[in-house]
């Protein structure tokens, strides 16, 4: 296996694991890269936990990675994949364009971002260029990413006031909070919590309020520079 920070020569094909609960878009993939000879797909999984336990054997340079998967969620396999293919560069493939998700998934060691409706142009382009060169972010994601870390970074001079706004926040409100900077449904943390939707979005209506935000966005980029998730 190459050391840290290294890539394998480039005349060798691009080694991609492929990790998705559903088998047609795995086969679609199959199907795409049988027209890029400088791809070569050396694993697949349909879960999380059989991902992890794969990719150690597999060595794969790249990850494409679902991020709404049953049982282990794409956010938590992403982190152990790094830890046991730090080598590997994960690229989440997900519907969402939720900023709180893409965060969560740049933190959790996510080196490349695209949605679900990419093209599958796009899709061939990013596997080359994350392989290559690193880290990459589909554009219009990472612009609206890097405003917000500009703006976070921007207001260090607030941060005790903010400290001050999370200390209103009850127990039951900062845990709600942390669900919803998860990237969570009202529906999904209700259930979660055994309460009503209906309980569940007078509570995010009191973080708002607290936490002087206008949006679920706005909620989950303070929660990650809290620390909460």
């Amino acid at each position: 296996m190459p050391g840290e920070g290294q890539r394998r020569d480039h005349a060798q094909n691009i080694r991609l694991m492929v990790v998705d609960d559903h088998l047609l878009f795995r086969e679609g993939i199959h199907s795409l890269l049988r027209k890029h000879s400088d791809i070569e797909v050396v694993a697949e999984a349909s879960g999380g936990r059989q991902a992890v336990e794969l990719a150690s054997d597999a060595v794969p340079d790249v990850i494409l990675l679902d991020l709404n998967m049953p049982g282990m969620d794409g956010i938590e396999v992403c982190r152990r994949l790094r830890t046991c293919c730090a080598n590997a560069r994960i690229i989440i493939l997900t519907i969402s364009r939720d900023l709180s998700s893409i965060v969560e998934a740049v933190r959790a060691g996510a080196s490349g971002y695209l949605t679900k409706d990419t093209g599958s142009s796009e899709l061939v382009d990013t596997v080359r260029r994350v392989y290559h060169e690193g880290n990459l972010l589909e554009p219009v994601l990472a612009d609206r990413l890097l405003a917000e870390f500009s703006n976070l970074s921007s207001m260090t001079e607030k941060e005790g006031f903010e400290a001050g706004l999370f200390a209103t926040l009850s127990p039951r409100e900062t845990e709600i909070l942390k669900l919803v900077a998860g990237g969570k449904a009202n529906k999904v943390i209700a259930a979660e919590l055994n309460i009503s939707e209906h309980t569940v979005r007078n509570h995010i209506s009191n973080i708002f309020q607290k936490l002087q935000v206008n949006d679920r966005t706005e909620a989950a980029v303070l929660a990650v520079k809290r620390g909460l998730i």
